[in-house]
């Protein structure tokens, strides 16, 4: 079918935006000229039609906003069935936009009614589309301080949970009669208060509600896009911006004082080795001791492998730690740190990202009907109509509100132990909030499938002994390419054991001795076969019994018994070596 209006097709070019390339994708549907918003109601069904309004009496028309390209073709197939033959998708990259201040007064579907009517009366509106939702907002704010003085009159017209955000502009469209449909825009009233000079003026009506309106100079950029000149308005590169939440939590975890008055094997097995070096002189009691103290450091400090390896461990990452290459685990991981992390999780649809979301919210603004919201929808689309292997313990259901931390960082965890979750709780979400955390893992206490998922803290691997340890088992390893999932899937069940450590059942700690013997009965056989051989393996015994005892300190010093630590300690050590010298079992 052929289109009444021939389209004049016009390009733009977008560079990267972060230090991972992201990008938006829209579709250009055309260049028409006198063109009517009812002349494609006809593609309603496929996208948000948006305009952009150029030099001539030319309309640039586009329609819809996806988080990637394969939606982004799947929606274009759709819009040329109808006719719109020279249409493409158009990828923008952030790189030319600016981070800007608006307040969101709502989310909404762009297959339902928006009521448009209430929303121009606040002021100047811009949307974000992602897919079928559109996030609409007013400004742009010249700083988040002004922005402030405007919310409360923005609540009071009837957004109660409209809240101040920085976003890049190059999401931004703006929304006017073509977009709304509107015959007509509401009369302006006038003027009684400036905000600030240059920057926003508010404007109350008869009834009271406010309205803001904001000055030429920060309308989007876009808008200075003419038909005799399609290049975007070249920028200077803006500022930093900086994380709207400070972190409060440590990384550092300090190195537990050994126990001089427990007596143990992981200690005996120690002065043994260090006997037959000549460097104990003391009897063999198994309790640690300054002598054997002193022997390990003169161990240490002498044997040329352990030099080596302790040197080496600077320079190796023999734990496997998970690079975070998926772009939304990278931001769930640096949400905190990293200023534009909060725009990667606002882009995503997935159910763990609104969850994120609505932590940001509440960490900024407190409690509030939008929080309840995100996490309600982050919940219902985690486990709704899933396969449950095991039930969680709570009414995925029932809907939420959330008056404090404790229970929404439990529902967070709940979210990524749902089925099909591939993001991994951050390690700073420990940091920040280790009470509420500890409590969402205790909740994951009886769950032996290991649904949940943490990211490679690997706080032990700040411990000398246990650098050295590493690093002697990631040589040792006999495999020519390592196997990150196996090392990524240890990484996590080496973090539940940190987090928050349960006592192993009876079963487990057998396990876990079995693991233990086989192990040194394995590496014992391949001593006795070379010298080298040989001096490895004595290195390994030094620094394995140290790091034994020091983690049994660590789980003694959390409340479990002697005879319970032995057994934790394995089974953490199980989770640093295990892989690497698995041929050796």
């Amino acid at each position: 079918m052929m289109r009444k209006f021939q389209p004049l097709i016009l390009a733009y070019l977008f560079a990267p935006v972060f230090l991972i390339a992201q990008s938006f994708y829209t579709i250009n549907v055309g260049t028409f000229l006198d063109a009517k918003s009812s002349q494609f109601d006809d593609i309603r069904n496929v996208g948000f039609v948006y305009s952009l309004q150029m030099e001539g009496n030319l309309t640039q028309v586009y329609l819809g906003g996806y988080d990637n390209r394969s939606e982004a073709d799947k929606a274009l197939q759709g819009l040329k069935q109808k006719g719109y033959n020279s249409s493409f998708v158009e990828e923008r990259r952030m790189d030319q936009g600016q981070i800007v201040t608006v307040i969101q007064l709502a989310t909404r579907n762009i297959r339902k009614g928006i009521e448009w009517e209430k929303m121009e009366a606040v002021g100047d509106l811009f949307g974000s589309i992602s897919g079928e939702n559109i996030k609409i907002m007013t400004g742009i704010f010249p700083s988040v301080a002004d922005a402030q003085t405007v919310l409360p009159r923005i609540r009071q017209a009837g957004f109660t949970d409209a809240f101040i955000k920085n976003i890049n502009n190059t999401l931004l469209i703006r929304i006017g009669q073509f977009e709304t449909g509107l015959k007509k825009a509401l009369i302006p009233f006038e003027m009684d208060e400036q905000v600030a000079k240059g920057g926003v003026a508010a404007t109350t009506d008869a009834k009271g509600a406010g309205k803001v309106k904001m000055p030429d100079d920060y309308y989007i950029p876009q808008e200075r896009i003419t038909a005799k000149s399609p290049e975007v308005t070249s920028y200077s590169e803006p500022e930093e911006p900086q994380p709207n939440i400070q972190r409060t939590g440590k990384n550092e975890v300090p190195i537990p004082d050994i126990r001089a008055k427990v007596k143990r094997r992981s200690v005996l097995d120690l002065q043994r080795v260090l006997k037959s070096l000549n460097d104990y002189t003391g009897s063999l009691d198994g309790y640690y001791g300054p002598g054997t103290a002193t022997a390990y450091e003169k161990a240490v400090s002498q044997n040329r492998e352990l030099q080596k390896y302790s040197l080496l461990a600077d320079y190796l990452d023999p734990a496997g730690k998970a690079s975070a290459a998926n772009t939304l685990q990278y931001a769930v991981n640096n949400l905190l740190d990293d200023p534009k992390a909060p725009e990667s999780i606002e882009r995503s649809q997935s159910a763990i990202a609104k969850g994120y979301q609505a932590y940001l919210l509440f960490r900024t603004l407190g409690p509030s009907n939008e929080v309840n919201n995100l996490m309600n929808q982050a919940i219902h689309q985690a486990f709704q109509g899933k396969k449950l292997a095991n039930q969680p313990a709570f009414d995925y259901n029932a809907t939420y509100a959330y008056q404090d931390l404790d229970q929404l960082i439990l529902h967070l965890h709940y979210i990524h132990a749902a089925p099909g979750n591939d993001i991994a709780a951050p390690c700073w979400l420990y940091e920040e909030h280790p009470k509420e955390t500890a409590k969402a893992h205790a909740a994951f206490a009886g769950d032996k499938s290991g649904s949940l998922k943490l990211q490679a803290c690997d706080q032990f691997l700040d411990w000398p002994e246990i650098r050295t340890l590493q690093a002697l088992a990631t040589d040792m390893n006999g495999s020519t390419k390592i196997d990150q999932a196996r090392l990524s899937a240890d990484a996590s069940k080496r973090a539940n054991l940190f987090v928050a450590p349960k006592a192993l059942t009876a079963e487990e700690a057998k396990a876990a001795e079995d693991w233990h013997t086989h192990l040194w009965e394995g590496l014992n056989a391949w001593a006795d076969k070379d010298p080298i051989n040989r001096n490895l393996v004595l290195a390994m015994k030094i620094v394995y019994y140290q790091s034994e005892v020091r983690l049994e300190d660590f789980f003694m010093d959390r409340g479990f018994t002697a005879d319970q630590s032995k057994s934790l300690a394995m089974a953490t050590l199980k989770t640093m070596v295990g892989y690497h010298l698995e041929r050796f079992v």
